[in-house]
């Protein structure tokens, strides 16, 4: 799976072969075969298992009490680290949102767990709405969704552009978001 997902993370979906990841592994080119049908398949599988860590370390960050801001820095902190470490999660976005258009029953679980995702972004706004940083009438669902797109863009963007930044992204945020 680590081989497939820095696969994925470096190159874009048509560039990538079983054989190359199956060769990253230490593996046969045809071993990969007994584990996965497809590149689809396994495709699938890194992306399933990186959201569900993803989805894990947000939840954990905001399940503590806290204003929405307290609970939004924590889940920066969280998921910074889980975006940049590859410097390609956006390259694995793009692909995700590419399979979901091609193949919708095949990747429903990516967009399950993309809404797993949207619904820790949608519950900060209901808590800015009640702490009264947001109109009372604001759509908690589009809110939500643009400030996770807002958070994981900028930090695919500045860890894409300069690796290793992770911190710097986390920081800019929340500057720019002024949550601090």
């Amino acid at each position: 799976m680590e081989a497939a997902e820095a696969h994925f993370d470096t190159r874009s979906y048509a560039d990538v072969s079983l054989s190359q990841i199956a060769h990253s592994a230490g593996l046969s080119g045809p071993a990969i075969y007994n584990h996965f049908s497809s590149k689809d398949e396994l495709f699938l599988a890194a992306v399933t298992e990186r959201m569900k860590r993803y989805n894990a370390a947000a939840e954990k960050a905001i399940a503590r009490n806290g204003t929405w801001k307290e609970r939004y820095n924590r889940l920066l902190d969280a998921i910074a680290p889980l975006q940049g470490s590859g410097g390609g999660f956006q390259s694995i976005a793009s692909a995700v949102v590419g399979r979901l258009k091609e193949n919708p029953k095949q990747f429903a679980e990516i967009r399950a767990l993309r809404e797993i995702a949207a619904s820790h972004f949608r519950e900060l706004i209901k808590q800015g709405i009640e702490e009264g940083d947001f109109p009372q009438d604001a759509d908690v669902r589009i809110l939500g969704d643009l400030l996770m797109a807002a958070t994981t863009g900028a930090i695919n963007t500045v860890t894409f552009y300069n690796p290793g930044s992770d911190a710097l992204s986390t920081e800019m945020l929340k500057v720019l978001l002024r949550t601090q």
